[in-house]
């Protein structure tokens, strides 16, 4: 199989059509979606994001990772590529999945903005080790945030707009300055980091 079909996959057939393909894409209602670029501002929100939580959790049982890892969604049948992830399951070097995923960070752009704060917060509150789910502007200093509550369920919190944003883990708890993520993006301006 060389080219999407549009609709009637099963999981493990786009699996294994997916593994043949120069571009990743997510697998979503039956259907391969691909997934395109994103802006310099999202992929060095993403970069930040990365460079700040592994010296956070190193001695950690949680790891962070990329775009590059999927997490599979059991309720939906979907397969999602976050931009950003905790994960704090067994590590297994060969593995394209994410063991238990934890936190998960989507960086926001104006196409896909709607989407992330809507269909895929359903997505990750279906997966339960999802403790956070984080929506990053890349067009204005904002984190929004949903927490697991005690019935297990993903809510939203209000957003954050200044200051840090707490992420509590099995292994504690860990705190990120919005100024580090936003850091040379131009959004952060202090008398230590003029505008670009």
């Amino acid at each position: 199989m060389s080219e999407a079909r549009s609709h009637g996959w099963s999981l493990t057939e786009f699996l294994a059509w997916e593994n043949g393909q120069e571009r990743r894409h997510e697998f979503v209602s039956g259907q391969a979606v691909m997934m395109v670029g994103g802006t310099r501002a999202q992929a060095l929100i993403a970069a930040n994001l990365i460079a700040l939580l592994r010296p956070m959790l190193r001695g950690s049982s949680c790891l962070p990772f990329g775009s590059d890892l999927r997490v599979p969604i059991p309720a939906t049948g979907n397969s999602r590529y976050p931009d950003v992830m905790i994960d704090c399951g067994r590590f297994d070097p060969a593995a394209l999945d994410a063991s238990e995923p934890a936190v998960i960070f989507e960086v926001l752009s104006k196409s896909t903005g709607w989407y992330d704060q809507t269909q895929k917060v359903r997505d990750y509150d279906s997966v339960p080790t999802v403790r956070q789910y984080i929506c990053v502007s890349q067009s204005e200093m904002r984190a929004s945030v949903w927490l697991r509550d005690g019935d297990g369920r993903l809510i939203q919190q209000p957003d954050i707009l200044e200051g840090d944003l707490s992420l509590t883990l099995g292994d504690g708890s860990f705190v990120l300055s919005l100024a580090g993520i936003y850091e040379g993006t131009g959004l952060f301006e202090s008398p230590n980091n003029p505008p670009a």
